[in-house]
């Protein structure tokens, strides 16, 4: 009867098993990534929004045009942006789709900034 050398089998079943996790592990840290990015970006149109619909006597849609181009220069979709605008205060949110690798129902994000009407006296 001859024996067979058997040595390799053992790593090859380990690795088998290893690189799974590891490949799990590295596509979610890319989704976090890529949903952190999403939300600042998101943020910073709500930001610019409201900055640019609180300057006095602001054109109607200066800040959904603002907070359009923002969003899609960070690579965000279908951007939703609600303006409104009181005597003292401008609230702006901000709704876009992220590109996600796996959506899991979380490609959404929302973000809210208001700012201060500026006054003129």
């Amino acid at each position: 009867m001859v024996r067979r050398n058997e040595r390799g089998y053992s790593e090859s079943v380990q690795w088998a098993m290893l690189v799974p996790v590891l490949m799990l592990l590295l596509l979610g840290a890319i989704q976090v990534g890529m949903m952190w990015h999403g939300r600042n970006t998101a943020h910073h149109a709500a930001a610019a929004a409201a900055e640019a619909a609180s300057i006095h006597r602001a054109p109607p849609g200066a800040g959904h045009q603002a907070a359009v181009q923002i969003a899609a220069a960070g690579g965000l979709g279908d951007v939703a942006v609600q303006i409104s605008r009181s005597t003292e205060r401008v609230d702006v949110v901000v709704s876009a789709n992220v590109p996600v690798l796996i959506d899991l129902g979380m490609g959404r994000v929302t973000q809210r900034a208001s700012s201060p009407v500026e006054a003129v006296r």
